[in-house]
């Protein structure tokens, strides 16, 4: 879970790598109204009761025309229209009709980052479990990291630990320690976040549905969300979007990532936009225009209709969470503090295991903890080379966890065959790089632009990826091929832990 996390960090930026397009700007920039305008005649007239409107990995605007509808399960849903077109040709991508919980999510160009970040929501299990799950994990490292502090006596003078390369067990204690002390800030607020926002979608919002509201969702969502300031269901023509939509980029600062307009060319119309986290802050804002005059009606709570410290702690939750709130600085530090833990827990259970290396339990449970190690990264590039491979069938949200969970079992089956923990780990490695060093080129053989095309049209973002993944490919290919050599040393260095100090 956190490994994946860490990896969904940069889930926008996988997504926009995995078509070959990381710098095609906010499509926002562009001029909107006309097209919607354009498909918002073709549409039946119900489904003009919402409009959501955003983009996807591959640059395309995504525009939901919908009504509330109950679905085959017997749940409130959103059903309607889903339209997808270019936003610099206004070229019709797709049109797709049915509930939104079938087509949120149904788009072939973003499967790969989809796939990610639902291994790291949801562990790829069905709704509610996998929130479930997900929730309790984070309370227990919430439980973890709160302990880690209480315990902590040394917590200041932790923070600058050296570690002592002439004992390998004290040694790797002493980077266990210093990865702890860095992270634990962290760890308690990924892991408090991370639980909170798996049981409020999961488990709060049902159960207040449920006791508050009788079981009455559109009452729940009215008062979470709040309703018009007045009702008009006479016809008038909507205001220019375009135009609503610049003078809320001048008043935010930013252009928006998405839009929605609630009852489409009624008197009572409404416009909504919402803006990225402005420089300095560490959330962003939902603007709103009166739909018939383009009136500016302020900046409107996420939840409730007026600001409140619900509403501030639910967005920070968000914000703390992704780590998302200064863009690509954030991001990384986020990713490398996420990498930092997924060490922490590592070497922590390989320390509390070199104890119990005598007793067979521990030591299968030693080589799961090896395969899992190295198994999930592998089969998150098999997931990887499932998409590329299936890009020109357009079943990439078929074959993406087919192929994770196929390279897993193969990831298994060796770590089952190979009996030796030395050859185990470098055939892991070199393993890994292989498949890291691969990708790119995969990705231009599959029809994505090679990096002559990339840079001529000044796109640098796609062969920077290209080239992290190659560097961190080769760099475990390096480990895999000189660990025997550097496994002796180390052995030939360290001692026992009945000889230590």
């Amino acid at each position: 879970m956190i490994l994946t996390g860490a990896v969904a960090v940069f889930a926008d930026e996988i997504g926009a790598w995995s078509i070959g397009d990381a710098e095609a700007g906010n499509p926002f920039a562009s001029p909107l109204d006309a097209p919607l305008r354009k498909m918002a005649e073709d549409v039946a007239v119900e489904y003009r009761d919402d409009v959501d409107v955003y983009y996807n990995s591959a640059g395309h605007i995504v525009a939901f025309f919908h009504t509330h509808a109950t679905n085959q399960v017997g749940q409130l849903d959103d059903k309607g229209v889903m339209f997808e077109f270019d936003p610099t040709t206004t070229k019709m991508v797709s049109r797709r009709e049915g509930f939104g919980s079938e087509l949120y999510g149904a788009d072939p160009a973003g499967a790969l980052d989809s796939f990610l970040v639902d291994l790291h929501v949801r562990l790829h299990l069905p709704d509610p479990w996998g929130l479930y799950l997900t929730g309790i994990l984070g309370l227990m490292m919430t439980a973890a990291a709160v302990s880690g502090f209480l315990i902590h006596r040394h917590l200041i003078k932790d923070l600058f630990v050296a570690p002592r390369p002439s004992n390998l067990v004290l040694f790797a204690r002493d980077r266990h320690v210093l990865a702890g002390s860095w992270t634990l800030p962290f760890a308690f607020v990924l892991a408090f976040t991370g639980s909170f926002l798996s049981f409020a979608v999961s488990l709060g919002l049902p159960v207040v549905g449920a006791t508050a509201f009788g079981g009455n969702q559109m009452a729940l969502f009215e008062t979470l969300y709040g309703l018009p300031d007045y009702e008009d269901s006479g016809t008038a023509p909507l205001v220019d979007l375009d135009s609503v939509t610049a003078r809320s980029t001048e008043i935010a600062g930013s252009l928006p990532t998405g839009l929605a307009i609630h009852h489409w060319a009624r008197a009572d119309a409404v416009v909504q936009l919402y803006h990225p986290p402005a420089a300095g802050t560490l959330r962003g804002v939902k603007h709103s225009f009166e739909g018939k005059t383009g009136r500016f009606l302020g900046s409107k709570p996420d939840i409730g209709t007026a600001p409140s410290i619900g509403d501030t702690a639910f967005g920070l939750m968000f914000a703390l969470h992704f780590g998302d709130f200064a863009g690509t600085a954030s991001k990384v530090i986020w990713f490398s503090l996420g990498l930092a833990m997924c060490f922490l827990t590592v070497t922590g259970l390989q320390l509390w295991l070199r104890r119990y290396e005598d007793q067979p339990l521990w030591r299968r449970f030693g080589r799961a903890l090896t395969i899992l190690v190295y198994g999930l990264p592998i089969a998150m590039t098999g997931a990887g080379y499932a998409y590329f491979l299936s890009l020109s069938t357009n079943e990439t949200l078929f074959w993406t966890p087919i192929g994770f969970l196929v390279v897993a079992g193969l990831a298994i089956a060796i770590g089952l065959a190979v009996r030796r923990d030395l050859a185990l780990n470098r055939a892991y490695r070199l393993m890994l790089g292989a498949g890291l060093i691969a990708l790119p080129l995969l990705r231009m053989l599959s029809g994505g632009p090679a990096w002559p095309e990339l840079l001529a049209m000044g796109n640098t973002a796609v062969v920077s990826f290209d080239l992290l993944l190659i560097i961190a490919g080769t760099g475990f290919v390096i480990a895999g091929t000189g660990l025997t050599k550097s496994h002796r040393r180390a052995r030939y260095a360290s001692k026992t832990l009945s000889e230590e100090p």
